[in-house]
């Protein structure tokens, strides 16, 4: 291979390997959310917090858009999600968790750029969470959610 063409090769994988990696700012907020659910001792909580998990290891091993593959793996992750905050009876709990549950809807709806109308829709349900943050009084939750605000907030800033 010549010179010439090793640069361009160079020049052309360089941008696609580095585009590939998970965004860094995701990194943290995801480990400590991850690390997090050992704290979890409901079983009902700990089911939506393992599929919030699964679903933002998709998106975040995705820095582009979502492909067909990726929605596939999403979907029974939030399916889990969605059956399962259906059942919460606290009121502060459920509305965190259906705002949740409303940004990863078009997300898993479809593949390729979000419209902006759906990411006018999730940045209101970030709104929601940020807001509902003050009615969480047990620190590892707290935790959890700020992790997971943390991680909307980057998502929502590149999309």
């Amino acid at each position: 291979m010549s010179a010439k063409h090793m640069l361009l090769a160079v020049m052309i994988a360089a941008p696609i390997a580095i585009w590939a990696q998970p965004a860094p700012a995701l990194k943290g907020p995801f480990a400590a959310m991850q690390a997090n659910i050992g704290k979890v001792s409901n079983a009902a909580e700990k089911e939506r917090w393992q599929a919030n998990i699964a679903l933002w290891e998709v998106k975040i091993n995705r820095t582009g858009p979502l492909e067909d593959l990726d929605i596939a793996k999403m979907q029974g992750p939030f399916d889990t999600m969605k059956a399962n905050v259906a059942r919460i009876t606290d009121a502060a709990e459920k509305e965190r968790w259906q705002a949740n549950l409303d940004m990863w809807q078009p997300l898993v709806a479809q593949s390729g750029k979000v419209p902006k109308a759906d990411r006018d829709r999730m940045r209101t349900c970030l709104e929601v969470i940020k807001a509902n943050l003050a009615k969480v009084r047990v620190p590892p939750e707290r935790e959890r959610w700020d992790a997971n605000r943390e991680l909307w907030t980057v998502s929502l800033r590149v999309m």
